[in-house]
């Protein structure tokens, strides 16, 4: 009759621990990454009664009931958004590593991490979070102008200042070994370098139609008199065209414009026909409004009507070594005449850097302007600067001079149904470094098409970046720590581990949601592929993992334990009721 206290005793012990174990769960129902514990029994021993001969059953006494172990629930908890780009969960299997300050690596699935003053990523405990370095952050030096354009991100002080620290880029963070995993630190100045200009390709169509119409072209030097002196005021002077190859079809009549220029800078134009040998001439005509005590220089032009070379003219950016945003300007200009079947084009193409406005000044005639510096214009009161046009382009519609820093060309032919057939036009210096044009491949309509009947769209492409200021922290799929910068790239800085071990169910816990590792649950592994990504689990950022912890079960065994608890009292005063009884018979 003993062993039934015994086994009521030890029946009630043992449903209180379980009852402990499912308050315990219940409690943390709202902890992130809290991973439930199911109690488990045993009997403690057994007595045998009577048997062990030829009886064909064994009769056994039970001794009552132990608490055995709590098995870890480890199946997957309820991922819940949050606004936090480092709130971090793991889907699948594994747990996040974290180092205390004693060095110590715990484990945890509860990945609310944020960055600390020191910018490292640390948990709600100020546990550093574990990962793998990029390796790919460097101090650097930065003008005072870059640091102040931080400024404008990160609320800069002059109490604390910080060390600027400047970016290579890196796609994926490889994975380390387990025992290369470090804390992640993420500096405040992190600056994203200039990467130059080193391939721009274009597609368009130049349009080949033949445009007859009148143009006015420049005779050849040769074609004339470079100077003429005037005599009593009046000059004579002849040429012709025969040196001009420019000019396709002259006729009788075609008018030739002849400029002269005195030393003060003042021009006449004069007028005459071209006559049937394809000469010209004046006779005695009246220049008293030039200076005339020096001879006149002389220029020529004939106007005719011929077929008029088309120019397209396309634009492209590109940075240049130092990160400046410069213009890539391209000037294609048909041949004329065209051969039979297809057509030549010349190309140009030039980096136009930005150099000042353009601007024109009212005349002031209190000032000396150098006439090597300025084209004064009296007759209008107005004052230009004179720009050499080999080393810069002047642009009167948008105001703008341009520097000239690289100027390349080249020709293409392109064949009868418009597609290209070479290109000598490859590459141009961008500031000592070369780019390569890719203006399309010989014989396809890849790039540069030239036909009167395709319509294609203008393309470019051109590699490189400006500067870039840090702009944000975050994450990507692959678990890699990512920053991302003003000039819209980004790189990884870090690969976030995940931890695994062959038997989960050693660890020992630290706290109610930490664990340690243990002789029992092996060491930590990784699980990965050759390249150093994770192999099946995967970490999903802006998402905690809620506690596993089954509302319904729990107070459904709450139950259970609370009537085996019942039952266990009830088994002990029975017990207590029978020995009264068995004492009051001796009485």
């Amino acid at each position: 009759m003993n062993s039934s206290f015994y086994n009521g005793i030890s029946g009630i012990k043992t449903q209180q621990f379980g009852l402990d174990v499912w308050a315990n769960n219940i409690s943390n129902i709202s902890t992130s990454g809290f991973r439930g514990s199911t109690p488990e029994f045993s009997s403690l021993f057994a007595s045998t009664l009577s048997g062990g001969g030829m009886e064909p059953t064994i009769n056994n006494g039970g001794m009552g009931s132990q608490s055995q172990t709590t098995g870890l629930n480890l199946s997957q908890g309820v991922l819940e958004n949050t606004d936090n780009p480092f709130d971090l969960a793991i889907s699948g299997e594994g747990w996040f590593g974290v180092q205390g300050q004693s060095g110590q690596t715990l484990y945890t699935r509860a990945g609310s991490f944020s960055i600390d003053s020191q910018g490292s990523l640390v948990d709600l405990n100020g546990n550093y979070l574990m990962a793998t370095s990029g390796a790919n952050i460097t101090p650097t030096s930065l003008s005072q102008t870059k640091l102040d354009t931080f400024g404008q991100y990160y609320n800069k002080t002059t109490s604390l200042p910080a060390t600027p620290f400047a970016i290579t880029t890196l796609g994926d963070a490889p994975l380390g070994t387990v025992g290369a995993q470090t804390k992640v630190t993420l500096p405040d100045l992190l600056y994203f370098p200039p990467e130059a200009t080193q391939n721009v390709s274009y597609g368009a169509n130049l349009d080949p139609t033949i445009n007859i119409g009148p143009i006015q072209i420049a005779l050849n030097a040769t074609d004339f008199p470079a100077t003429v002196t005037p005599v009593l005021s009046q000059v004579s002077l002849s040429g012709g065209i025969a040196n001009t190859p420019t000019i396709l079809n002259p006729k009788t009549g075609d008018v030739v414009i002849v400029t002269l220029t005195d030393t003060n800078g003042k021009t006449l134009d004069i007028t005459t026909p071209l006559d049937a040998t394809n000469n010209w001439s004046i006779a005695n005509y009246d220049v008293s409004s030039l200076n005339v005590t020096v001879p006149l220089t002389v220029s020529s032009k004939i106007q005719t009507k011929q077929e008029i070379a088309n120019v397209a003219h396309f634009t492209t950016g590109v940075i240049s070594a130092n990160g400046d945003k410069d213009t890539l300007d391209f000037t294609f200009t048909k041949r004329v005449p065209q051969p039979a079947s297809g057509s030549t084009w010349d190309g140009e193409a030039k980096i136009l850097k930005f150099y000042e406005n353009y601007t024109i000044e009212q005349y002031d005639p209190t000032k000396t302007y150098d006439p090597a510096v300025y084209d004064v214009d009296l007759t209008k009161g107005t004052v230009k600067k004179i720009y050499d046009p080999a080393l810069y382009q002047v642009d009167t519609t948008a105001n703008k001079v341009y520097e000239i820093t690289g100027s390349q060309t080249g020709m293409l032919t392109f064949g009868g149904t418009g597609e290209l057939l070479s290109n000598t036009l490859t590459s141009i210096s961008n500031d000592g470094s070369a780019i390569a044009l890719d203006l399309g491949k010989p014989n396809s309509f890849t790039g540069l098409t030239s036909s009167t009947s395709l319509n294609k769209a203008h393309s470019a492409n051109a590699d490189g970046y400006v500067e870039g200021f840090l702009k944000a922290y975050g994450m990507d799929g692959n678990g890699n720590v990512i920053a991302e910068f003003t000039n819209g790239r980004s790189s990884a800085i870090a690969k976030v581990a995940i931890y695994h071990f062959q038997n989960d169910q050693g660890l020992e816990n630290v706290t109610s949601t930490l664990f340690s590792a243990s002789s029992n649950s092996g060491k930590p592994i990784f699980y990965t592929k050759d390249t150093g990504s994770f192999l099946g689990s995967q970490i999903v950022s802006n998402k905690l993992e809620g506690s596993n912890v089954n509302m319904a079960t729990a107070l459904t065994e709450l139950i259970i334990m609370q009537k085996a608890f019942d039952a266990s009292s009830k088994s002990i005063t029975t017990s207590d009721q029978m020995i009264q009884n068995a004492i009051n018979m001796k009485k």
